[in-house]
């Protein structure tokens, strides 16, 4: 009691001696006079009364504002000054890492002044610097650096009319809708403030204040004690701290998350890569004075060779020996730290050379490793050279996607990190059953509350011992800190420990499907008080579980499964297609009404498990092997596979099932115990689940095909129907659900056009059907999503172009779900599977996930419809709307879903005319510069009317000018209408333009701006 009088009592004292905000104010015109006009409100992050957690406001000036997202600029006219001094506190709104964030810009003239922000430690606000463009030439001008925390200022000399203004950080206006005076500018910034709830329960309470009492008390200025209790970030801990406590205990906020800088760097070593393919006589190749001026320039993910647009299979030789170089170097200042190079894969042998020094052999085509080579590069501008061997030749002792093709190179990403020897560990590069890196569990989690499990493995690689202290905080998506936890320990040179951390988020956002939110979660790592690592990753909060009587379940609500197999081919670029392509793969996969994932056969690029946490996406994560199995080796490399892939992937919301087993392979029961042993002790607890198409008595999770069995499956172990949808229609090169979108094309046995795609429609609609009548399935994965090698199985092409069952898929998802903001396609949807034509089918297949479709020709009610009953549609969520026996005639045939008797989606397709034009269209139009990226390019043939023309099959020529350049050939034939062309982005940002021509069309051409 007496500890809460006290607390009272400072408040009614010495809040009045702590500015909540200050008020930073120029007068433009020179009259002193500063006056609002109209306020509609502050940038108000939620925090306390006073302004505490206000982190900042922007007033602009000349008349109204508007909260302008996305916008570096916003025009003033008039006002002059030959010297400005611009007062801001910009922490709460820029990430803290080694590349800086722009926070402010002043347009004078022709000239913008860009002050970049970047963020040192908690005591400075901010280290600026100026950068100067004159018709387009950057220029640096240094200005303040290192100020301190409070009163903030970067002044510089502005010259000539001020013609725009914009403040904006990482890419985000800032403003708020406010108005001011003509000719004025005025600024609310505000000291942050770190969290109160020092227990980490979600709510600031009695016991974080009896901590806070005693410790203020106590322990005021020893080490680590400033990162927990200085609250306003100071650098000092004193009254204004206990008001700060005081105002979040009484209010019941929350307070926002304040990042720092450290020395980790994350930096892309995709770009400036030499390649040549052929082995080299006794790998010359690694040493530094190798000659390799006439290698191939590249940049990563690379595929040694351009694929045809459909591999052939068997019969793409691709097997043979890549080598890549690369000249780097290092400042002076990077020495003393640590230094990694990560590759995400290499196909399939990997021996990596630095500076003629061997750092090691990698085994697998699928999983990342990494080499130190800290010890073994020249600083201070010095050359260093890398040199890496992948050898992608056939191995028995390798776990490999069987006997079937691989594309090669080093196909994913390669990064440099750079830390203090005091780090966080990668988790599978420290190589700990059940640790290294970070690994979040959760042994508790409703609606109400969560308990969130963070272990955190540290490495000291210092030559003394360290005094570490670990915070971690758990962050919304409004940037406030729902759970912190803070823990200290003396870590003997070159040792290491893993902090075990228990946090509780009250009244979590639950990660599912429908609604994937998303947490961060930011590590602070301390070396005596001073920061020297920090780490951001995005989790989710959920439980699962799995039962032969109650199914799936995800945060207690049962779910089934309904789902596709998905492998990672591409037309021409093999495997190497970058972050952007992964995630599209699974946008497409989304919209079309997947909320479930096997990864065939073999572990995902991490950028396509990214996309499924954000997206919504379960995933079933598969270790490399098909149809085969070695000898003792083969299955030594297999359970480390099993390892890396478990440590890489843990902490996705979105995998909830390993599958440990070999792929239609007759592997023994010890490899199969092996597998269950490894998975649940690289992942403890009651949240792993390990699949296999045999050994159910082992095995959490049972998988088959129809074909094997999986629909007469009668053990005691709850079900996934693997693959569906194709063998049980003939399989191999016989199956009717093997069809292009196109029927005439050239070399191909497979058939295509409209009759062979509602075959593959109806396979698939029947299939489903049957599983969905099992009892005791959890759900099912068609195969397959998207077209791979020669066989078009998929409901997207090998181009990502939609067939017909696409929109099968599309109409079994909930018509009242929005996912809009996560930019799908969602929610009522209706369409006409039929192009309308005379040689068209006249009984015409809708697919809607809507109560009621109406039919039109031309305007004329032709007939309102029900979905069907016949078999198979008793156990679809939604069955198709068949329209028998229709009369063509050309012209429009339209579509209308109704919903409680209202319209709420529309289709309609024209009778196609001749082919008149060409239209160009991008499938990505925000692409970052950064030489990794590869982009499809449309060209849609459409008649008269502007319509796709469904059978033409024209040669278009591509061409392409500006930062780019044509993966694919440069002329391409139509198919279905459309022709497709494949570019790969540069590194340096500016316009991409292409033109499409081809002979008797008029030309098409569309473009983009990379960033």
């Amino acid at each position: 009691m007496a500890r809460i009088i006290l607390l009272i009592l400072a408040v009614l004292f010495f809040s009045a001696m702590v500015p909540a905000a200050e008020l930073y104010t120029e007068s433009f015109d020179g009259d002193g006079d500063i006056t609002l006009a109209g306020w509609n409100g502050v940038y108000d992050d939620g925090g306390s009364g006073g302004g505490i957690a206000d982190s900042i406001a922007w007033v602009w000036h000349n008349g109204s504002c508007e909260n302008l997202i996305y916008t570096n600029e916003y025009t003033v006219e008039n006002p002059t000054s030959s010297s400005i001094e611009f007062q801001y506190d910009l922490r709460r709104h820029s990430f803290y890492s080694s590349t800086p964030q722009t926070s402010l810009a002043v347009q004078v003239g022709g000239n913008w002044y860009v002050s970049k922000t970047i963020f040192t430690s908690a005591s400075e606000v901010f280290a600026t610097q100026s950068l100067i463009y004159e018709s387009g030439n950057s220029l640096w001008d240094t200005l303040d650096i290192n100020t301190a925390a409070r009163g903030s200022t970067a002044a510089s000399d502005l010259t000539g009319d001020i013609t725009g203004f914009g403040l904006y950080s990482n890419s985000q206006n800032v403003g708020g809708n406010c108005t001011a005076e003509y000719d004025d500018f005025t600024v609310i910034a505000d000291v942050q403030v770190r969290t109160a709830d020092f227990n980490g329960n979600g709510v600031v309470d009695l016991q974080d204040f009896t901590g806070f009492s005693n410790g203020w008390m106590t322990t005021a200025g020893q080490p680590g004690f400033n990162e927990i209790y200085d609250l306003n970030l100071d650098t000092s801990i004193g009254i204004a701290d206990l008001v700060v406590f005081a105002q979040n205990w009484l209010m019941g906020t929350m307070v926002p998350y304040v990042p720092q800088q450290s020395t980790r760097q994350t930096i892309s070593f995709n770009t400036g890569w030499k390649f040549y393919r052929g082995d080299i006589p006794g790998d010359n190749a690694k040493e530094i004075s190798y000659d390799d001026s006439t290698w191939q320039n590249v940049n990563i993910p690379h595929t040694p060779v351009v694929t045809p647009l459909r591999i052939q299979w068997p019969g793409l030789e691709v097997e043979e020996i890549n080598w890549y170089r690369k000249h780097f170097s290092f400042d002076s200042a990077d020495q003393g730290n640590k230094i990694f190079i990560e590759f995400e894969a290499a196909d399939q042998v990997a021996d990596v050379w630095v500076n003629e020094t061997h750092l090691g052999t990698h085994y697998g085509a699928y999983l990342p490793f990494m080499v130190d080579i800290t010890d073994h590069v020249y600083y201070g501008g010095t050359d260093n050279v890398i040199a890496v061997k992948v050898d992608e030749q056939e191995d028995g002792d390798i776990p490999a996607y069987g006997l079937w093709y691989s594309t090669g190179g080093i196909y994913r990403d390669v990064w440099m990190h750079i830390t203090d020897k005091l780090h966080l560990t990668d988790s599978v590069y420290a190589g700990m059953v059940g640790g290294g890196g970070l690994f979040i569990t959760y042994p508790q989690a409703d609606e109400s509350q969560a308990t969130v499990q963070i272990k955190t493995h540290i490495v000291n690689e210092h030559l003394t011992a360290k005094e570490c202290g670990l915070v971690s905080y758990i962050v919304n998506d409004d940037n406030m800190v729902v759970a912190q936890a803070n823990d200290t320990q003396t870590i003997a040179a070159t040792e290491d420990h893993t902090f075990t951390q228990m946090v509780t988020v009250t009244e979590p956002a639950l990660w599912h499907p429908d609604d994937p939110n998303l947490y961060t979660l930011y590590t602070h790592i301390y070396d005596n008080g001073e920061i020297a690592d920090t780490y951001q990753i995005r989790i989710g909060i959920r439980r699962i579980s799995y039962s032969l009587s109650e199914g799936f379940k995800i945060n207690g609500q049962p779910m089934r499964l309904r789902g596709t197999n998905r492998v990672q081919d591409y037309p021409y670029l093999g495997w190497a297609m970058g972050n952007l392509g992964q995630r599209r793969d699974a946008e497409l996969l989304k919209e079309a009404g997947f909320d479930y994932i096997r990864t065939s056969h073999y572990p995902p690029d991490p950028a396509f498990l990214d996309a499924c946490d954000e997206l919504g996406i379960v995933v079933m994560d598969e270790i490399p092997g098909f149809q085969y199995v070695g000898g003792e080796l083969f299955k030594s490399r297999s359970y480390q596979t099993m390892r890396d892939m478990i440590r890489r992937d843990r902490n996705h919301p979105c995998v909830i099932a390993w599958e440990l087993s070999l792929n239609e392979t007759n592997f023994d029961s010890t490899y199969a115990q092996t597998a269950m042993d490894i998975g649940h002790a690289e992942y403890p607890g009651d949240q792993c689940y390990v699949s296999a198409w045999m050994y159910d008595s082992i095995y959490d999770i049972y998988i088959a095909t129809p074909t094997a069995g999986a629909r007469s499956y009668s053990g005691n172990k709850p079900l996934i129907i693997s693959e569906h949808g194709h063998w049980e229609y003939g399989g191999g090169s016989g199956s009717t659900s093997d069809v292009h979108r196109a029927d005439d094309i050239p070399g191909d046995s497979f058939g295509g056009g409209e009759e062979p795609m509602l075959q593959q429609a109806w396979n698939h609609q029947e299939s489903h059907h049957l599983n969905r009548g099992l009892s005791n399935m959890c759900g099912d994965g068609l195969w397959v999503g998207i077209d791979y090698g020669a066989w078009p199985s998929g409901v997207y092409d090998f181009l990502r172009l939609p067939k017909f069952s696409a929109y099968f898929w599309q109409s079994q998802r909930r018509a009242d779900l929005d996912l809009s903001y996560l930019d799908i396609d969602s929610g009522p949807m209706v369409f006409i599977a039929n192009n309308w034509a005379a040689s068209s089918p006249t009984d015409v297949k809708v697919f809607s996930n809507c109560e009621q479709v109406k039919l039109y020709i031309n305007d004329v009610l032709q007939d309102t419809r029900s979905p069907d009953t016949a078999y198979p549609t008793a156990n679809l969520a939604h069955p198709p709307f068949t329209f028998e026996g229709l009369t063509f005639q050309a012209g429009e045939l339209k579509a209308e879903g109704l919903i409680n008797g209202q319209v709420v989606a529309s289709h309609t397709v024209q009778t196609p005319g001749s082919a008149s034009s060409i239209w160009v269209e991008f499938d990505i139009t925000d692409v970052p510069a950064n030489g990794s990226e590869s982009i499809f390019v449309y060209a849609y043939v459409h008649d008269s009317k502007g319509m796709v023309v469904p059978d033409a099959s024209n040669e278009i020529t591509f061409s392409v000018t500006g930062e780019s350049a044509l993966v694919t050939p440069s002329t391409v034939s139509a198919e279905a209408g459309i022709a497709t062309a494949l570019i790969r982005v540069s590194d340096q940002p500016g316009t991409i333009l292409v033109d499409a021509t081809s002979s008797g069309l008029t030309a098409g051409s569309a473009s983009i701006v990379t960033w």
